[in-house]
């Protein structure tokens, strides 16, 4: 498992959102962040199917950032409903 998909789990575990993981890879020069990149690092990271790593990036575009029709609110409210089924909070 790569340091950015550690980071990820440890992100979440701290309550951090969707858009504040991608921005994280974004800023990480060791890795190349695309959507499909993202959707291997999600599953990679949580265990999650496809289908639900897909699903995570469906308000976003293709620089991975919330399309006009879905705010901010909307894309982590969703992304949270997803990652909470993956994600163990730290105490």
């Amino acid at each position: 498992m790569d340091r950015s998909v550690e980071n990820l789990q440890g992100m979440a575990a701290e309550g951090a959102g969707l858009l504040t993981m991608i921005e994280a890879l974004r800023k990480d020069d060791t890795f190349l962040l695309t959507p499909l990149r993202l959707m291997h690092a999600l599953m990679e990271a949580f265990g999650m199917p496809l289908r639900e790593a897909r699903n995570l990036l469906e308000d976003l575009g293709p620089d991975l950032r919330p399309l006009p029709q879905a705010s901010e609110a909307e894309v982590e409210q969703k992304a949270q409903a997803v990652l909470s089924r993956y994600v163990t909070p730290l105490p």
